[in-house]
C-alpha cells in the first residue's frame, strides 16, 4: 500500500510539472505572435520609407503636386508633406497591412491619407469634406 502512494504522489508531481511546462510554453508562444505581428508591421513600414513624388487628380493646384518625406526616427515614423511654398506634418500615422494611413490639418481641414506601396509606385487616396481625390506617385531617388 505504501508503494501505491508513492507512485499516486509521484505522478500527482509529474502531472503538476508538466502543467507548468506547457504554460509557460504556452506564454512564449504568445510572446511570438505577438513579436512576429510586430516584426510585419515593421517590415512594412520599410516600404515606405524616403522620399516620394506625388500628384493628386481634381484638387486645387496648390495641393495637386507635392513630395512626401517618410522617415523614423527613434522608432516613430514621421510623415511630412512639401507642397508648394509650404510643408505640413503629418499626424496619426501608422502603417498596417501594407497601408499608410495619415491624417493633415490643411488650412483648417483636415484631409485623410490612405496609401499602398509596391516597389518604387504608391497608389491611394486622400478624402476630406470635399470629397475623395485620387493619390499616385513614384519614389523620388536623390543623388548620394
Amino acid at each position: 500500500m505504501g508503494s501505491f502512494k508513492g507512485i499516486v504522489k509521484l505522478g500527482f508531481i509529474v502531472f503538476a510539472m508538466l502543467m507548468g511546462v506547457s504554460s509557460v510554453a504556452s506564454e512564449n508562444l504568445n510572446q511570438f505572435n505577438i513579436e512576429v505581428h510586430k516584426a510585419s508591421s515593421l517590415l512594412g513600414e520599410e516600404n515606405f520609407l524616403g522620399n516620394w513624388k506625388y500628384s493628386a487628380e481634381n484638387v486645387p493646384y496648390e495641393y495637386a503636386k507635392g513630395i512626401l518625406f517618410i522617415s523614423k526616427k527613434e522608432g516613430v515614423l514621421t510623415v511630412v508633406v512639401a507642397l508648394r511654398g509650404r510643408e505640413s506634418k503629418a499626424q496619426d500615422v501608422r502603417v498596417e497591412d501594407n497601408t499608410l494611413t495619415f491624417d493633415l490639418n490643411l488650412e483648417g481641414q483636415i484631409v485623410s491619407v490612405s496609401l499602398k506601396a509596391e516597389g518604387d509606385k504608391i497608389s491611394g487616396k486622400a478624402s476630406s469634406r470635399d470629397g475623395i481625390f485620387q493619390l499616385t506617385g513614384e519614389r523620388r531617388l536623390d543623388p548620394e
